[in-house]
């Protein structure tokens, strides 16, 4: 089997001889000849080679033009040039303790498709494609596309035993002051996009797009792509029950702006991760994700959320004017066994949210139901049809309002909506909530131990411990004193 590790002695030979060769080393002050920028090109760059050597190269000659720019004097250049019409094959960037830098990608940055010279990091996980640690005021932007060239990463995570050492795409972490824009992102070995204890982030005008048609094959060959027939329609709706954790955008952070985006990943599209006690940020929270448009995702999510020994925490998260078609789920709150700890998820709003042709539930709030490639979870993606899907004391939901939304021509019920007996969910507000389709196995949603209030919505959620209809006014005072009396109680 195939396993990362580190780059043979000949390969950094080679690569030695190849940067000395261009006279790079030496050149701390290379000036892309379009204006103020420093190209990669400079450094030792070598465009249109995937060797081993020129992987290095690249990765060298990125890092060391990135480092070259953050040093500089004021008056110089801050801005790294990846040019247009030039494909540029790489190991991971690693880039740490940077400020005021300006990375512009105009061509294309592929990562290295030679899984068994992939770098590990001290433990033993794949290092991140693009991992930056500690910067700030940094800017990633332009017309061009980093492409992770994940398909052989999905196929060994299928077929064969790894799991948890695939590199996400592009990583933040411990970070102030961020912003990624326009440029396109493609087909990552996992995340596309992950943020950990950022503080102070915008990322727009990005498309995310992961060959769907392939990891709908893969899933067929390895047996764990599910079918069921629709009794009515007799339509095959197939549902993988194994993810690839493909996903758009994972923030984990707080002040944190996202819109304008545009993802097709057969995945979480933007999820929402918790922080803790122990991180800068204490909390993810104060983030607005907007105006995005969805194909074949797996929900604006939240989560999942696990219980955590430092309480782990996602609050005051708005996503609004979101299109989702065709979409496994489309608005999705997810918290994740552990018996350890403990986790809340508190102040969430889905507003003017349209949904059309779902391929699997339109609304689900509850219990992850997918076992990770790493065997965690709990493995009842069919439930309701078949199994248990235990819910999670430990991590309650409050105050979740979902206003405008509309989903069309579905082929399940409306959603599932569970919480557990001993922690309901409270301050759930359905405000101008429609679902239609052919509603099965049942006509309302699924819904356990949620108090939920409800205005001008059908079908309305049919929970023991649903309020009357009541007017916006009566809502928002009931709210209130909800959360008066959670505060009172913490």
């Amino acid at each position: 089997m195939l396993k990362p590790k580190m780059g043979s002695v000949m390969d950094v030979l080679l690569l030695v001889v190849l940067v000395v060769g261009c006279g790079c080393l030496n050149n701390t002050n290379a000036l892309d000849s379009s204006g103020g920028s420093v190209s990669i090109l400079e450094f030792g760059a070598i465009p249109s080679n995937s060797s081993n050597a020129a992987c290095w190269a690249n990765s060298l000659a990125l890092m060391k033009a990135i480092h070259n720019v953050s040093d500089s004097s004021s008056s110089s250049p801050s801005t790294v040039l990846i040019p247009q019409g030039f494909d540029f094959s790489s190991f991971p960037i690693q880039v740490s303790n940077v400020s005021g830098v300006t990375l512009r990608i105009d061509g294309h940055l592929l990562a290295s498709k030679n899984i068994s010279a992939w770098p590990l990091d001290k433990n033993k996980r794949c290092i991140d494609f693009m991992l930056f640690t500690n910067v700030s005021d940094f800017v990633i932007t332009g017309s061009g596309r980093v492409d992770g060239q994940g398909y052989d990463w999905w196929w060994l995570t299928i077929f064969t035993v790894i799991h948890k050492e695939r590199p996400h795409l592009i990583s933040f972490y411990t970070s102030t002051n961020v912003i990624v824009e326009n440029v396109e992102l493609k087909n990552s070995p996992s995340f596309h996009l992950r943020t950990h204890d950022l503080i102070g982030g915008i990322f727009r005008h990005i498309t995310i797009r992961v060959d769907v048609d392939q990891q709908k094959q893969l899933y067929r060959d390895g047996g764990l792509m599910q079918t069921l027939q629709h009794p009515l329609t007799k339509e095959t709706i197939e549902i993988p029950t194994f993810p690839l954790n493909t996903d758009g955008i994972d923030p984990a952070g707080k002040d944190i702006h996202i819109y304008n985006c545009s993802i097709e990943n057969f995945d979480d599209a933007i999820a929402v991760k918790p922080s803790h006690r122990g991180d800068l940020s204490q909390c993810s929270q104060n983030m607005l994700i907007e105006n995005c448009t969805v194909y074949f995702g797996v929900g604006m999510t939240i989560g999942s959320v696990p219980p955590n020994l430092q309480y782990n925490c996602v609050r005051n998260i708005t996503f609004r004017n979101i299109n989702s078609h065709h979409p496994i789920k489309a608005i999705y709150i997810k918290t994740n066994p552990g018996t350890d700890g403990y986790g809340i998820i508190d102040n969430i709003v889905y507003e003017n949210i349209n949904i059309t042709y779902p391929l699997w539930w339109s609304i689900y709030i509850g219990p992850q139901q997918q076992k990770q490639p790493d065997g965690r979870g709990p493995g009842c993606m069919l439930y309701p049809f078949g199994g248990e899907c235990p819910t999670q004391p430990r991590v309650p939901i409050y105050n979740v309002t979902l206003r405008n939304v509309d989903s069309t021509n579905g082929l399940l019920s409306p959603g599932v909506l569970r919480c557990n007996a001993t922690k309901p969910c409270t301050g759930i507000v359905f405000d101008n909530v429609h679902v239609s389709g052919d509603h099965w196995p049942a006509d309302n949603f699924i819904c356990e131990n949620m108090i939920i209030e409800t205005t001008n919505t059908s079908p309305r959620p049919a929970c023991n411990n649903t309020t009357p209809d009541m007017s916006p006014q009566m809502a928002r005072t009931k709210r209130q004193a909800v959360r008066v009396d959670q505060k009172i109680q913490e």
